[in-house]
């Protein structure tokens, strides 16, 4: 068997970064951005609360009002299902969740641009962006409901103490994520200066399921409406249908980094040192737009933190 070059073989080895390491310091990166006084848990009640992360962009008018009268149908519903338990009465709630979902998530944020650059950089099999994508979307909303059920039984306004918690998961995911991005950009571009390639991928799935661990206001916003209405049951049936909905998008998003990678690694198929170099190129560009996108939506978050620290 003829010898092949053993400096494009070359591969980093699999334990060099585990997933243990990657977690404790994102741990520590979490822990070192977090002053006594502004944890919700912590701190005093009186303790001024921290900014939420940047919204993305202003959502487009049609959007907005799509969304808002999906919305208002949703809620005409839930207040007529006391009245009118039928099948075809359920059918309606699941279909305008679902619709909703997807309104819901091609508005700014939701994780397109975070699935788009991970899969941009990640060699992945054809059906992960499917599968990450519909697992992101059923995150999302499952901690809406668990962060629901935690506070149902807690004295004063639901809302007021799911909207304060968001924002401090939410904040604090993206802290992570900017550690981690970091991690992924700074390994990569040691690949490419020693001639190698990475053979431990997990840390960037890992980075995409962080996106997800914070719950999705409009699923609490459901919740809490059918949870006054004492019909919760329904309300998490209407927020399954809506994950399923936010998981549309953000799978077309996921299958256009993953398309323009493979596009580009069947075309250099030929050379494997050139296609090499370009599946590096491809992670360090993935990794630096997310890192940068990370950055620029925590920004006010850490600002915050940082001004209480003071």
């Amino acid at each position: 068997m003829p010898k092949r070059n053993a400096k494009t073989l070359q591969k980093a080895p699999a334990g060099g970064y585990p997933a243990i390491r990657a977690f404790i310091l994102v741990v520590l990166f979490v822990l070192f951005c977090l002053p006594l006084g502004a944890n919700p848990f912590m701190g005093s009640a009186d303790v001024p609360k921290v900014a939420p992360v940047q919204a993305g962009g202003a959502i487009p008018g049609f959007l907005l009002r799509g969304q808002l009268n999906l919305r208002n149908a949703l809620a005409q519903y839930l207040a007529s299902w006391q009245g009118s338990q039928s099948a075809s009465m359920l059918l309606a709630i699941t279909g305008i969740a679902f619709l909703y979902g997807i309104l819901h998530a091609l508005g700014p944020g939701h994780r397109k641009t975070v699935v788009f650059s991970i899969y941009i950089a990640r060699k992945a099999p054809w059906w992960e962006p499917v599968a990450s994508s519909l697992a992101l979307a059923g995150l999302h909303g499952g901690m809406a409901v668990l962060l629901l059920l935690v506070f149902r039984g807690v004295s004063g306004a639901i809302s007021a103490a799911t909207d304060s918690l968001t924002i401090y998961m939410e904040g604090f995911a993206y802290c992570a994520l900017i550690a981690m991005a970091a991690i992924l950009l700074v390994r990569a571009i040691v690949d490419l200066a020693k001639g190698r390639t990475h053979a431990d991928n997990s840390m960037s799935l890992g980075a995409l399921v962080l996106t997800g661990i914070y719950p999705c206001p409009g699923a609490i916003l459901i919740l809490v409406l059918s949870l006054t209405l004492n019909i919760l049951s329904i309300g998490i049936v209407a927020v399954v249908a809506m994950s399923l909905g936010m998981s549309l998008p953000i799978v077309l998003f996921a299958y256009l980094g993953w398309f323009g990678r493979t596009g580009l690694v069947h075309s250099l198929k030929k050379n494997e040192t050139a296609l090499r170099k370009a599946g590096t190129f491809a992670e360090i560009a993935g990794f630096a737009i997310l890192l940068a996108f990370s950055i620029y939506l925590a920004l006010p978050f850490i600002a915050s933190l940082v001004r209480l620290s003071r």
